[in-house]
């Protein structure tokens, strides 16, 4: 039993059985991925958000850097996913296919939902 309830990211739009969703949803990064929604960690516990939500999905190559402003970088891939008007979510991943994977699955469920994804070999820039 997990010490606190999984919360929608959008008060308004939640799943039916969210705990049974989180059971089925399987790792993406730091992630898990369900049929039906995102489940990423927040303070407190764990928040999701529902595919039936999101507006707008794109992925775009980024880097995180590691040694300050200058140096180092790990080259990552960052899936925003658009909801409630302008409002958005970032995840990042370390490997381009995991982000594709969202987007597949959100394409499953809804598949009139625009999708971008980035074409670019990944590097970190």
């Amino acid at each position: 039993m997990p010490l606190f309830a999984l919360k929608s990211q959008i008060p308004g739009c939640s799943l039916d059985n969210p705990e049974q969703d989180y059971r089925s949803a399987r790792r993406a990064g730091q992630y898990r991925i369900s049929a039906q929604a995102v489940y990423f960690p927040a303070f407190p516990g764990t928040r999701y958000l529902p595919f039936r939500a999101v507006t707008r999905a794109l992925t775009r190559n980024t880097s995180l850097p590691l040694t300050g402003c200058c140096g180092k970088a790990l080259p990552m891939v960052r899936l925003r996913l658009y909801y409630d008007g302008e409002s958005y979510q970032d995840f990042l991943f370390e490997k381009a296919p995991e982000a594709n994977r969202v987007l597949d699955d959100l394409h499953a469920l809804c598949p009139d939902t625009p999708i971008e994804r980035e074409t670019r070999p990944l590097s970190a820039v």
